[in-house]
């Protein structure tokens, strides 16, 4: 009996669940700036933790946008996406890995969606307002609309003076959590226009696996 009255708490839950308005607002505002620009470049640290595994790692790293094109720099290994293939440079191995686009959909959040991710798939609530030296971040709770998910949630940190993202914060259900600071966001810088082009001539001495 106790069971059947907890399913049914589950499922009146997910029913009646609604997005809050003042998330949905201040997201909007978020989206309308990133729409605006045509490519951006982040600067982040990002921090891995897992307490029962005694795991605690960071790393920083920088990521150039533009459409579903970007170029990764991230823990020595550079990471090439034109469209089509995304292209995995590891020169300590001397070796690329070259894999399609649609494989790197299995990724949680991928690099090209990094600042509009939220757009769909989550229920959105309202969450803790936090003051960070002169900026006051706004936190936005992020649920998985996909019971199956891997993730049992998202907090998403904008910077209420500027509508930016400040920081990404993904709790997984193995109690993994992945912190993603954003130190900067720069919209439509310039940009060198074979950035997102992969020269197999430039590594002639690596050793190139096509997946």
């Amino acid at each position: 009996m106790k069971k059947i009255l907890i399913i049914i708490l589950i499922f009146s839950f997910n029913i009646n669940a609604q997005n809050d308005p003042r998330a949905e607002k201040l997201l909007s505002k978020v989206s309308n700036k990133i729409d605006l620009a045509e490519s951006y470049k982040i600067d982040f640290k990002y921090t891995l933790e897992n307490k029962l595994e005694g795991i605690n790692q960071d790393a920083n790293g920088t990521v150039t946008i533009q459409g579903d094109n970007y170029l990764l720099n991230f823990m020595g290994i550079t990471q090439i996406c034109d469209s089509n293939n995304v292209y995995s440079i590891v020169p300590e191995n001397e070796e690329v890995i070259i894999s399609s686009i649609e494989e790197e959909e299995e990724q949680t959040i991928k690099p090209s969606k990094l600042l509009n991710f939220y757009r769909e798939g989550y229920l959105i609530l309202w969450d803790k307002l936090q003051s960070d030296y002169e900026n006051k971040v706004q936190f936005v709770k992020l649920i998985p609309s996909d019971s199956n998910s891997d993730i049992d949630y998202l907090l998403l940190g904008i910077n209420i003076s500027n509508n930016n993202i400040s920081k990404l914060i993904e709790i997984g259900k193995n109690k993994t959590k992945t912190i993603l600071n954003v130190n900067s966001i720069v919209f439509d810088p310039a940009i060198e226009k074979d950035i997102f082009i992969f020269d197999e001539n430039n590594y002639t001495d690596y050793y190139i696996e096509k997946l």
